[in-house]
């Protein structure tokens, strides 16, 4: 059987007609991965060439999206989140529990006041270019980072000075003490402080990187990615890792497999038959019908994200009807979060109702500002959008098909929609088209919109500041563009809070006023399994993501 990729066989053996043609089907909804590289030919009078088979250790999964972009600090995707994982490294992450650990940094030290920050890179940092990583390089991408990033703009709004004092040492001079600069270091959602080279971090904030060169564990094989079909990642034989032992996305990022692919097969039954004949070796999001399929001695099967992915219905402030707050908290009222949950993963077990902006079982989840007898009422979104003044015009939804969940929910809006009387014009394309089109500012009519639907890792929204769709910081808002100053005042207090009950307080008054704002409406939780071979160890927790160094795999043989 023949692997995605290159030239790659397990065996090499004849196969009957029928085999033949349900093999080319399967290549079809695997778009094409093994076109033209067949390792066994049949020749005539049936004699069976095979090519050498490839006996590289290669870690072959099934990403939860298609990689289309490359820069971490321009977009919020969370693919590109992962692949920035990959390629670059940070200064600080987060172990399993959540906590902050250095991982560039050797050293790091706060005065007393607060002020000031000192930070002291380790040793053996190296780009894949070869360079060393210099202080100049961590400053002119924090920078970068700091002008697209929530907890970035807070930072450099009291920010006196960044400056690399050395080629180790860098300095951050602040006007006011700031308590939140490790979480702000240490996150892994978007946009991802990144650090690379000072060349490509001096490329303004809204243009997109098209090269990736870090300093992480693995090199992002530019001369192999075929958006749609495969991205490769190949281990950084320079990259030193830290000593201590793996531990979420901190600790000692050491690599055991001699190249990483990410096969985009986003027809799920396919991805899960690949991984079951071990044509693959992981799958994030295995879609829940078909787990069944994998309930086998070698397959693993686990959840390990607590907090869940919030899915989110997204509306555009700027244009009318939804620059309107009736118009927005119409929607309140239209969605049934068991309705949509049900659609896209049709597995109670796997979901959760909550209205909870900040996510249900977070440590700031809060029930404050939630309408008493909040529910479904189709009368009342009908009259509530009537009072906004809507005027019978197609509303623009962006419809992502190639995520089948979010196709499905996608689908369900719609039809709530029309189920009001409103007129919807769904504009169909797949996640990352959907991701630079929801960035356009221009009315819906042309070439904006009005709808869309996303979700985030529930750890990636759960404080006011790390919640990016809930800011209302107008043109610097993430898209949607809510704009608010009262609310993001709240929202900015909160790096300020002096104590835990101070922190509950305000992210309590947050979300009271977003009841009221509303940037976006929730439409559920769901924790979504990732399912891999058992031949596999070392596999990491990772809220929020996944990652691939710390795993092993089985040396392939001859």
């Amino acid at each position: 059987m023949k692997h995605w990729g290159a030239s790659y066989s397990l065996a090499c053996r004849p196969i009957s007609s029928r085999e033949l043609v349900a093999h080319q089907q399967m290549a079809l909804n695997r778009r094409g991965f093994i076109a033209g590289s067949a390792a066994c030919v049949t020749l005539g009078g049936g004699i069976v060439s095979c090519a050498r088979p490839d006996t590289r250790n290669i870690l072959r999964v099934v990403p939860y999206a298609d990689l289309q972009a490359l820069d971490p600090i321009v977009t919020t995707v969370g693919i590109v989140q992962r692949h920035a994982m990959m390629v670059y490294d940070f200064l600080f992450a987060r172990d399993v529990n959540g906590a902050v650990q250095p991982q560039m940094v050797e050293t790091w030290e706060r005065s007393a006041n607060g002020l000031n920050w000192t930070f002291r890179l380790r040793d053996g940092l190296f780009f894949h270019d070869g360079a060393p990583v210099a202080g100049e390089d961590v400053v002119a991408s924090l920078r970068r980072w700091g002008v697209r990033d929530a907890y970035g703009r807070q930072i450099f709004a009291i920010t006196r000075d960044l400056s690399a004092t050395d080629v180790r040492t860098i300095v951050w001079q602040l006007e006011r003490p700031y308590g939140l600069m490790l979480q702000a270091l240490s996150k892994t959602g978007g946009p991802a402080p990144a650090i690379m080279p000072k060349r490509f971090a001096e490329t303004s904030p809204t243009k997109p990187i098209t090269k990736a060169i870090g300093s992480g564990p693995f090199r992002f094989v530019d001369a192999e990615w075929i958006p749609g079909g495969i991205a490769v990642y190949e281990r950084n034989a320079q990259y030193v890792p830290r000593d201590e032992p793996a531990s979420g996305a901190a600790g000692g990022k050491r690599v055991f497999v001699d190249r990483v692919e990410w096969l985009n097969i986003r027809d799920p039954q396919s991805a899960v038959l690949a991984l079951a004949a071990g044509e693959v070796d992981y799958v994030e999001n295995p879609t829940p019908e078909f787990l069944p399929m994998l309930k086998s001695d070698d397959i693993a099967i686990v959840r390990n994200d607590p907090l869940g992915t919030q899915g989110l219905l997204r509306m555009n402030h700027l244009h009318p009807p939804f620059d309107n707050p009736k118009a927005r908290q119409a929607l309140f009222y239209l969605i049934d979060q068991k309705r949509y949950l049900q659609a896209m993963f049709g597995d109670p077990n796997i979901t959760r109702d909550c209205q909870e902006f900040f996510v249900c079982g977070s440590a700031l989840g809060t029930e404050t500002g939630i309408p008493e007898g909040l529910k479904p009422d189709r009368a009342k979104a009908r009259s509530l959008l009537a009072e906004a003044g809507y005027d019978g015009r197609e509303l623009v939804i962006l419809h992502p098909t190639d995520i089948a969940f979010m196709n499905l929910a996608t689908l369900v809006l719609a039809d709530d929609l029309r189920s009001i009387g409103v007129k919807v014009d769904l504009q169909a394309m797949d996640f990352g088209a959907m991701a630079a089109r929801r960035s356009n500012r221009s009315a819906p009519e042309a070439g904006g919109w009005h709808l869309g639907l996303s979700y985030w890792p529930g750890v990636d929204i759960s404080d006011p500041v790390s919640n990016t769709p809930m800011q209302a910081s107008c043109e610097k808002a993430w898209a949607g563009w809510p704009c608010d100053p009262a609310h993001q005042s709240l929202i900015d207090s909160f790096a300020y809070a002096q104590s835990d009950e101070a922190r509950q307080r305000i992210a309590n008054e947050v979300q009271a006023s977003a009841y009221n704002l509303v940037p976006y409406v929730p439409i559920g939780l769901w924790y979504n399994p990732i399912a891999y071979r058992k031949s596999l160890s070392g596999v990491l927790s990772v809220p929020g993501s996944s990652v691939y160094w710390n795993i092993k795999k089985p040396v392939p043989t001859l």
